[in-house]
């Protein structure tokens, strides 16, 4: 246990240390939430049947200046909340030698709160509505204490936008994340080290001409189950850096590249009345370090029910 953790610390470090050139994309945030593709046990095969799940995202952020309704803002401070509602069905067939596969889709309510400066005049907004939607594949499989998670996430522009509006629940453009994760846990001692790397692949967002650039993320998490106690405590964070600049008529600020670094507690919970079938989740990831993204706060508060 002790030297899985020291290998996943310091390739985080690794990472973090490297060239510090700074990466961004479109207001200083994306599809990409922070610590969302590890929390507890990510890639441990799940049980065939469905699991609903609810899901609500916090984020309050502050960034020195990004381009929001088709201008350059300074000063912007952003409150945002997101909900969602999910279903995943696993089949119990195997399918590619002894993977297991999960099909996926959640759709989420948003509201975001946005402060701003452009022209040396302060706005202030406020949009909710339907956030944009989600689409998943993924396929588990393991090796002794090793089990490993390949998913496909698309992310559906259907949620509320409107052009040179501040504060939009939708993107308006579409999202293609490739994650693997993979999950070292020993039944036995409780120990967990998860780790989760991915790519996100942006397309433009047609109403301001801005394509944000490729995205690179690795989530990470050190936990501990007490599995006579049901309930499971850890650390975990993430660590992201841009692959390419962002690009279009509407890069006002040319390729404005980001970079951030995060790291936080959280707990699970599954009561013993619903016998393993109901879990909880909350976790909190704080910026410890970022360049020309939003630096904040990242709350995460799930509740998920195996049928």
């Amino acid at each position: 246990m002790k030297r899985m953790a020291i290998i996943v610390l310091l390739l985080v470090c690794f990472l973090f240390a490297g060239q510090h050139t700074t990466y961004a994309t479109e207001g200083g945030s994306s599809y990409y939430f922070p610590g969302i593709s590890a929390t507890f046990a990510p890639a441990l095969e799940p049980h065939p049947g469905w699991l609903a799940a609810n899901q609500m995202l916090f984020l309050g952020g502050k960034v020195d200046k990004t381009v929001l309704g088709g201008r350059v803002n300074l000063n912007v401070k952003v409150d945002a909340f997101y909900n969602y509602v999910g279903g995943f069905y696993t089949y119990d067939k195997p399918v590619m030698g002894d993977a297991k596969l999960q099909l996926g889709a959640a759709f989420a309510y948003g509201k975001v709160d946005i402060n701003a400066t452009a022209n040396s005049i302060s706005r202030s907004q406020t949009g909710d509505g339907l956030g944009d939607g989600m689409i998943s594949a993924s396929l588990y499989w393991k090796n002794g204490n090793y089990h490993h998670k390949v998913t496909q996430s698309v992310y559906v522009p259907i949620g509320a936008y409107t052009d040179g509006k501040l504060a939009n629940a939708g993107k308006n453009y579409w999202g293609f994340d490739t994650t693997y994760a993979m999950t070292w846990v020993n039944m036995k001692t409780g120990d967990e080290v998860s780790i989760a790397p991915g790519i996100l692949f942006n397309t433009e967002n047609n109403s301001t001409n801005y394509k944000s650039g490729n995205e690179f993320h690795v989530d990470f998490a050190l936990n501990h189950h007490y599995f006579k106690q049901h309930y499971a405590i850890g650390v975990q964070g993430y660590y992201y850096k841009q692959l390419s600049g962002d690009s279009g008529s509407g890069a006002l600020l040319g390729s404005f590249k980001g970079e951030a670094l995060g790291i936080g507690p959280a707990i699970l919970w599954t009561p013993p009345a619903y016998k393993g079938n109901l879990s909880v989740i909350a976790k909190w990831i704080f910026d410890v370090d970022q360049e020309h993204r939003a630096k904040g706060d990242y709350g995460q508060f799930i509740i998920g029910y195996k049928f």
